[in-house]
């Protein structure tokens, strides 16, 4: 199996080594969690990030253990490439393609100050490929972050990726930093295209008017104290939350379904796959099971309007769906029943370790179960050779 979308724990050196000195008083900061342990600190949070649930994967849900927790303490193969491989081998994973996580990256993303966002861009690329996946070139495959600051700073990012073996790009937002797809952002998907590096859209894709307004105005949720946190996973005595507000302690699923749906329209709408037929884009982390009815509802939109509408395109959207792009999920039961309709060459798996919802290190069981009556053919696809082509691996795996 390879992972399609794996991610790391920021090394404690990581900005202090790799951001240029005149920022790095800007930079994410580690400090003291607030229960003895460790956490990140970003920019428009009032409370850091503790590392305990990235930082210690595989516990039980009755047994998590978020603050508290110090770097000492934690699997050394979330934060360092080398022992990655070990992890990898608990888990039966052959490799894992590396995303950026969001909180540390958005930190920079969100900024207003465009050589900051540059300079963190920058030293995120230089970490993860220099060090983070140096050890292991053949078993870990780094994806470069991609700026929100404007076409051309997109560009050049990009080509810079594909010119020192980065395997695809993350791009979060659209390439202009707006909010909708448009003809001004042309020149970024002929590079894209003519560099032939996939571009992926990950959990927290939005424009860059709203991620500086989200930041100036501090909504980001923070986390909450390391009491309440204990609490939530039956520690500490507390009273239960009142009803009708138990899910403000709990991720919001729809969060980044709400975001790639309209994605996924658009992209399939646009024409863009009429004027870059080889382009490769990705959906990352917004599982596949509900490609089917989006297809139907982009085919249907487009037959009751490419008339009206004057819209030219060469063949119903759904097409272009199966031609140039993928998804990824981590256990997606529902998409892996109804495989034929999403795409069997459409859906890559992922294990997304060492975050909270990995089932490292059971993902071989848990892939076991969720499938089966799946043939031989379709789980190879699925697990490891569709990751294979989109992300151009071949030669890489094949050279180990």
């Amino acid at each position: 199996m390879i992972s399609a979308d794996s991610h790391f724990v920021q090394a404690p050196h990581m900005w202090s080594s790799w951001l240029p000195r005149q920022y790095r008083d800007r930079a994410p900061q580690l400090v003291d969690d607030g229960d003895g342990g460790e956490g990140w600190l970003f920019a428009g949070w009032d409370k850091p990030e503790p590392i305990g649930l990235q930082g210690l994967p595989g516990r039980p849900a009755d047994n998590l253990r978020p603050s508290g927790v110090r770097y000492d303490e934690i699997r050394r193969g979330t934060y360092d490439g080398a022992a990655r491989l070990q992890d990898q081998e608990e888990d039966g994973v052959d490799g894992e393609v590396i995303f950026p996580t969001s909180h540390p990256i958005d930190h920079f993303l969100d900024d207003p100050d465009r050589d900051f966002v540059m300079a963190g861009v920058a030293a995120y690329n230089n970490f993860v490929k220099e060090e983070f996946c140096a050890p292991a070139p053949h078993r870990l495959f780094p994806v470069a972050q991609l700026p929100t600051t404007g076409v051309a700073d997109c560009i050049s990012v990009l080509e810079d990726a594909a010119a020192r073996g980065f395997v695809a790009a993350s791009l979060p937002s659209w390439p202009d930093g707006g909010d909708q797809l448009s003809a001004e952002t042309a020149d970024f998907w002929a590079c894209a295209q003519e560099l032939g590096l996939p571009i992926c859209m990950h959990v927290g894709f939005r424009g860059r008017k709203e991620r500086i307004a989200r930041r100036e105005v501090s909504v980001q949720r923070s986390y909450a104290s390391s009491k309440e946190i204990s609490a939530a996973f039956g520690h500490e005595d507390q009273a239960v939350p009142l009803p009708l507000e138990y899910h403000r302690k709990l991720p919001n699923f729809g969060v980044g379904l709400a975001r790639a749906a309209p994605v996924l329209s658009d992209l399939l709408l646009s024409g863009i796959f009429d004027v870059y037929p080889r382009l490769r884009i990705g959906l990352i982390e917004t599982w596949v099971g509900w490609v089917p009815r989006a297809l139907e509802a982009v085919d249907d939109i487009w037959e009751r309007n490419r008339h009206l509408r004057r819209l030219p395109l060469r063949y119903p959207p759904s097409t272009y769906w199966h031609t140039n792009m993928v998804s990824s999920f981590i256990d997606d039961r529902a998409g892996i029943q109804l495989r034929n309709a999403v795409g069997i060459e459409n859906m890559m798996w992922s294990s997304d370790y060492p975050h909270i919802v990995t089932f490292w290190p059971r993902s071989r069981k848990v892939v076991e179960n969720s499938f089966l009556g799946v043939s031989g053919d379709d789980r190879t696809k699925i697990l490891r050779q569709n990751c294979i082509n989109f992300y151009g691996l071949g030669n890489r795996i094949a050279t180990a």
